[in-house]
């Protein structure tokens, strides 16, 4: 348990009762399920926050980040699979970003073990120009065939699976 007198604790509480506040009406609305229709897999990136920048509220966006936005480990699959299967999302959305940190630390770190820098490494070649885009190019092609459920959802026409890019310098969304 957190040392209640620790100043980062005391700031979260303090950001968590304005927030209690502020989606008061809204609780009650979604505390029985979800029913968004697009889901984002996005990097774990503090800077990347798919409800902030698509100005979406509670139970708009269903979001699934990990580093790099990569599809190689089976929670994360799992996640959206639940998110095709159960919520019948419409849209899958893989949302990378510029100045990727994990993209980087996969650069500058060749012959890594790191199974994350590895997945994004194997990208490079698709394009060695760009390894953000390689990155995202390779997840998108790689998704659909790591998982059955999704392959069948695209194939079958209820699911989209859509790249876009993130422009951290000045938010903007570019749909490739």
């Amino acid at each position: 348990m957190p040392d209640q007198n620790d100043d980062i604790i005391k700031q979260l509480q303090e950001k968590n009762i304005k927030y209690q506040h502020e989606f008061k009406d809204i609780f009650a609305q979604h505390a029985e399920g979800q029913s968004p229709k697009i889901a984002i897999l996005t990097c774990a990136d503090s800077r990347v926050i798919p409800e902030l920048i698509f100005n979406s509220s509670i139970g708009d966006i269903f979001v699934v980040r990990i580093a790099g936005n990569i599809s190689i480990d089976e929670t994360v699959i799992a996640s959206l699979e639940y998110a095709v299967n159960h919520i019948n999302i419409s849209y899958l959305i893989i949302l990378g970003h510029t100045h990727c940190g994990a993209v980087k630390a996969a650069e500058e770190t060749p012959g890594s073990e790191s199974l994350l820098l590895k997945e994004i490494q194997d990208s490079f070649c698709l394009d060695e120009s760009n390894h953000i885009n390689a990155n995202l190019t390779r997840q998108l092609t790689l998704l659909p065939k790591r998982s059955k459920s999704i392959q069948d959802a695209i194939e079958n026409g209820s699911l989209k699976l859509i790249p876009a890019l993130y422009h951290l310098n000045d938010g903007h969304v570019e749909f490739l």
